[in-house]
């Protein structure tokens, strides 16, 4: 069987994940040995490489969300958190990245991408409770892909532009109406995370929520 360009984005999701802690581990022992500046070069090389690599899963990604179908404003919800998160780690790689071209490395930029790896393994997590929760582009689970075209075929880098900005847009809209609060996001898609302390259970998969987190089976 193929592959298909829905499955570009889980096949190279693991090199900004990677690349991000080895970044900020570089920056780290960078800024302990002031005088290596072949270490410095080092950190440099990986920052670009991290924001390169998540840029690359990011459009794969966004693609991925126009092939794939996603049951369920839960889910759906939890694809935005995942989405809007990879993005702002993106652009913050790149900023970092930016900065690093000029200066060398420094504890804030090393804290800074421990703190990114951080939140990198978060929005995975999130990603992998899309399908391993929720079956998205699972078929077995009711998440069934689309007519996506083979990997290695003609139609397919029109076919990844064209869903990724397709991606983008959804996202952007999706953000603008939460924000304007005409579309809210169901706090408990953000998983362990919203619910630590409180006590609550995260809703099964195939669950509808309401604001207060109270789930209903989808009918």
């Amino acid at each position: 069987m193929p592959m298909r360009t829905h499955e570009l984005h889980p096949a190279i999701v693991h090199a900004p994940l990677a690349l991000l802690p080895a970044a900020a581990i570089a920056d780290l022992v960078a800024t302990a040995r002031p005088r290596d500046r072949a270490l410095d070069a080092v950190g440099r090389t990986l920052w670009w490489s991290a924001a390169a690599g998540g840029l690359a899963a990011g459009l794969a990604g966004m693609a991925a969300s126009q092939e794939i179908e996603v049951r369920g404003e839960h889910a759906r919800d939890a694809m935005f958190l995942h989405g809007i998160g990879n993005l702002g780690l993106v652009v913050a790689a790149f900023g970092v990245a930016a900065w690093r071209s000029r200066n060398r490395a420094c504890l804030t930029t090393a804290l800074s991408g421990l703190a990114a790896s951080a939140a990198a393994t978060y929005t995975a997590y999130l990603g992998g409770e899309l399908v391993y929760g929720h079956g998205a582009g699972i078929r077995a689970l009711g998440g069934a892909a689309s007519e996506a075209p083979a990997l290695f075929s003609a139609a397919a880098p029109g076919r990844l532009a064209r869903d990724a900005v397709r991606g983008l847009r959804w996202l952007l809209s999706r953000g603008a109406r939460a924000v304007t609060g005409r579309e809210r996001v169901d706090r408990t898609a953000l998983g362990p995370l919203a619910e630590a302390g409180t006590g609550a259970v995260p809703p099964a998969p195939g669950t509808r929520t309401d604001g207060s987190g109270m789930g209903a089976p989808l009918s």
